[in-house]
C-alpha cells in the first residue's frame, strides 16, 4: 500500500484527517527505521505508537522507535520553543 493509499484508508476507518494520518504514516515509518523526525504527536499517541510497535514488531524495533523519539526529543530541544519533557518521562520509563 502507497503513503497515498494509507492515507485514505486510515481516513476511512478513523476518520482522522488525510493531512494527520499522512504525519502518523510518516512518524510511524521514521520510528521503525530509528529515524528523526520533525512533527510533533501528543503524548498520549506517542505512548500509543511506542507500545504498538513493541507489540506487533518485537523489541528490535521498539528500540528503534526509542531512538527515533529520542531524535525528536533533540531536535525539538533545538528549536527555542522548550522542550518536550513528558515525551522525554515516556522514554525514560519505556525503556527496554
Amino acid at each position: 500500500m502507497t503513503r497515498t493509499e494509507g492515507k485514505t484508508e486510515i481516513n476511512k476507518l478513523t476518520g482522522m484527517n488525510e493531512g494527520s494520518a499522512q504525519a502518523f504514516i510518516t512518524i510511524f515509518l521514521a520510528m521503525m527505521n530509528g529515524e528523526e523526525y520533525k512533527r510533533a504527536f501528543n503524548n498520549d499517541t506517542n505512548k500509543f505508537l511506542l507500545k504498538s510497535i513493541k507489540q506487533d514488531f518485537g523489541v528490535n524495533f521498539y528500540k528503534n522507535a526509542l531512538t527515533a523519539v529520542q531524535k525528536h526529543i533533540n531536535y525539538y530541544s533545538t528549536l527555542g520553543k522548550g522542550n518536550l519533557s513528558g515525551l522525554q518521562k515516556i522514554v525514560n520509563k519505556t525503556r527496554y
